[in-house]
């Protein structure tokens, strides 16, 4: 003998009711999933370009004492070797993939005499982010991609008192 509930709780009207409210909500939910998931990326590439320039900035503010004169211990070439070394261990690549290279258009070291002393600034900038789900949510709404809007720009500066009274060379 089978046993009937006595009240199931639908109607016959409300059949099909949980099939037509997922497929309503769930684009939105993936679209926040994918919101977040990129954004925390984008966060924590901020973070390693951050982090690259303190890492800079600590190489360039040490100093040798050589006697005569108290100069820095790395040249800025060298320091650029440090930022692009941290850079290349997180595995940080251009929009299309390729291997980042720092040049002068996006590295930056500097330094400026006051009366507290040096002050040696290492920087990035123009270092590019390429988002990975959220430019595509674009072509749902009936937006079309445009070369070059897969990407942010991102920058970072480190501001450090420097050891050495002497500037580097080259």
């Amino acid at each position: 003998m089978a046993f009937k509930p006595i009240f199931s709780g639908r109607t016959a009207g409300e059949r099909g009711n949980i099939t037509v409210e997922l497929a309503l909500v769930l684009p939105l939910v993936l679209f926040i999933i994918a919101g977040v998931l990129d954004l925390g990326m984008l966060f924590w590439e901020k973070h390693i370009l951050t982090n690259a320039t303190r890492e800079g900035a600590r190489a360039a503010i040490k100093a040798v004492d050589t006697g005569s004169q108290v100069v820095p211990e790395k040249t800025k070439d060298q320091v650029r070797q440090v930022v692009q070394d941290y850079l290349n261990r997180f595995n940080i690549k251009n929009v299309d993939g390729s291997d980042l290279v720092l040049t002068g258009s996006n590295f930056l070291y500097s330094w400026t005499a006051n009366a507290s002393g040096t002050m040696v600034t290492v920087a990035l900038q123009q270092i590019p982010y390429r988002m990975m789900l959220l430019p595509n949510f674009a072509a749902f709404f009936g937006s079309a991609r445009q070369p070059g809007d897969e990407a942010f720009y991102l920058g970072a500066s480190t501001l450090m008192a420097a050891e050495w009274v002497t500037p580097p060379s080259p």
